[in-house]
C-alpha cells in the first residue's frame, strides 16, 4: 500500500510532463503551417498585382503612365467614400452634360417688340408656348393666361389661375401649364390643367436679386429643363433642377447681380441684362467656363425689368419692364 502512494504521484508527473512534450509539437507544427500558408497567399496576391512585361519590351512613358493611372484610380475607388444620397444623381448628370440640345447654332435675337401694357408697373409676363400668363403685382395668388397677342392686348383672359400658395416676385416662369415660383423658402409647381402641387424646401438669400427688383429668386426654363438663379453666402449660385430636385450646382463669384437688371439662361449660357439694354453670354454651363460673347443692345426698354425669361417652346424671350410687355424672337443660325 505505501508504495502505491510512493510511486503513483512519480507516474503522473512522467505523464503530464509527455502530454506538455506533445501540446509543444503540435503547437508548433500548427504554427510552421500557418506561416506557409501566410506566405503562399502573400505570394499569390503579389503575383495578381503584378503588371508583368517581356525583358526585352519596348514600352513607351505614356503607356507606363496609363497603366500606373489605372492602378492608383482601381486603388482610390477602393476608398472612396460617397459625399451625400444626391451624388449618383449629379454623376449622372455630369454623364450627360455633354449631350447638348442646341450645340452647332449661334442666337439672333430680334429688338423687343411691344405686345402690350399693363396698369401698373411692377409685375410680370411669362411665355408658354402660345399663351401668355400675367400677374398684376409682385406678390398675390393669382395669375391671368391669356391665348395670343389679341386676348392679350383686349385684355380678355382666358382663365384666372389661384395659386396654392402666395408668389414672391417677378422673375418666376411657366412651362408646359406649370408655373414655378418661390414661396416662405420654397420651391413650388403647380399644373394649372390637374392642379397638383410639388414642393421642395429652400433657403437663399431674401436681399432682392437685382436693380429695382424684388426678386430673391430667379427661375428659368430652357431646352434641359429648370434652372434656379440665387445667392447664397452673397455669392451668385445656380442650381439646375429635374422633377423638383436638384442635379447640379454652380457658384459664379465673378458674376455681381446687384450690378445687373436681370439675366436669363438659354442653351446653357448665361445671359446678363444692364439697365441700359446691353445684353452679354457670360456663362457656359455645359463647358464650365466664363465666357465673354458678343454683346448686343435691346433698345425701348426701361430702367426696371421686372423679369427676363425665355421660353423653350416659342423660342421667344418675355420681357415685362415698366408695365409695358416686350417679346423678343430667338433665331438660330447654324455655326459654319
Amino acid at each position: 500500500m505505501w508504495k502505491i502512494q510512493v510511486i503513483g504521484p512519480w507516474i503522473l508527473l512522467i505523464v503530464s510532463f509527455f502530454a506538455i512534450i506533445y501540446q509543444f509539437l503540435q503547437i508548433h507544427e500548427l504554427q510552421n503551417t500557418r506561416q506557409k500558408r501566410q506566405l503562399t497567399t502573400y505570394r499569390d496576391d503579389e503575383q495578381e498585382s503584378t503588371v508583368l512585361l517581356p525583358i526585352f519590351a519596348q514600352i513607351s512613358k505614356k503607356h507606363i503612365r496609363k497603366v500606373c493611372m489605372e492602378q492608383f484610380h482601381q486603388f482610390s475607388n477602393l476608398n472612396s467614400i460617397p459625399m451625400s444620397k444626391k451624388s449618383p444623381k449629379i454623376k449622372k448628370e455630369e454623364k450627360t452634360r455633354n449631350e447638348r440640345k442646341c450645340s452647332g447654332v449661334q442666337p439672333i435675337f430680334s429688338q423687343p417688340q411691344l405686345i402690350g401694357e399693363r396698369r401698373n408697373q411692377e409685375a410680370c409676363a411669362y411665355l408658354d408656348g402660345s399663351f401668355w400668363y400675367i400677374c398684376e403685382m409682385s406678390h398675390g395668388y393669382t395669375i391671368l393666361s391669356f391665348k395670343g397677342t389679341r386676348q392679350l392686348n383686349a385684355s380678355n383672359a382666358q382663365a384666372v389661375q389661384f395659386l396654392p400658395y402666395p408668389f414672391e416676385g417677378t422673375d418666376n416662369t411657366v412651362l408646359n401649364e406649370t408655373m414655378y415660383y418661390t414661396s416662405d423658402d420654397r420651391l413650388i409647381s403647380y399644373n394649372f390643367r390637374d392642379e397638383t402641387t410639388k414642393t421642395l424646401k429652400f433657403k437663399t438669400s431674401h436681399e432682392p436679386l437685382y436693380i429695382n427688383s424684388t426678386s430673391s429668386v430667379d427661375i428659368q426654363a430652357e431646352e434641359h429643363g429648370l434652372w434656379i438663379i440665387y445667392k447664397r453666402d452673397d455669392i451668385l449660385t445656380v442650381s439646375r433642377m429635374k422633377n423638383m430636385e436638384i442635379v447640379s450646382n454652380w457658384t459664379l463669384p465673378s458674376i455681381d447681380p446687384a450690378k445687373l437688371c436681370n439675366l436669363f439662361i438659354r442653351c446653357a449660357v448665361l445671359y446678363s441684362v444692364e439697365c441700359n439694354g446691353n445684353v452679354t453670354p457670360v456663362y457656359d454651363f455645359w463647358s464650365h467656363n466664363y465666357i465673354r460673347g458678343k454683346e448686343i443692345k435691346w433698345n425701348g426698354l426701361g430702367n426696371t425689368l421686372s423679369n427676363v425669361q425665355y421660353d423653350p417652346l416659342s423660342k421667344s424671350i418675355a420681357i415685362f419692364s415698366d408695365s409695358k410687355i416686350f417679346k423678343v424672337s430667338v433665331e438660330s443660325i447654324p455655326t459654319k
